[in-house]
């Protein structure tokens, strides 16, 4: 059983465009006016035609393993139990803590 800390997410690609503008206004009796507005807008960029359409995925973000559980045959065995362990550190990158291999009871 392997425990997840987070979901899959996938960033699409946005087409991003902005503007900003800025106003001041003197009056005749001394007195100013200063009007800022700033305007932003983001668009999925999409690719195929027609029905066809999908956004651009610009990157996948991998879930994080939180932990891990495995019930083996010969996993009261210390040798197997190391083995097992050694071999989840590898492929997950997990720490030794966050493994624990269990002797299968049928």
């Amino acid at each position: 059983m392997i425990v997840l800390k987070s979901s899959e997410e996938k960033v699409l690609r946005v087409d991003k465009d902005s503007s900003d503008s800025s106003t001041e206004e003197k009056d005749s009796s001394g007195g100013t006016r200063k009007i800022t507005s700033a305007e932003s807008k983001e668009n999925t960029i999409l690719t195929g035609s027609g029905e066809n359409t999908s956004p651009i995925v610009e990157k996948e973000i991998r879930p994080e393993i939180e932990g891990i559980i495995i019930s083996a045959q010969g996993g009261g065995s210390p040798t197997v139990k190391a083995e097992i362990s050694g071999a989840m550190e590898a492929l997950f990158n997990l720490p030794p803590h966050k493994i624990k291999v269990l002797k299968r009871v049928e």
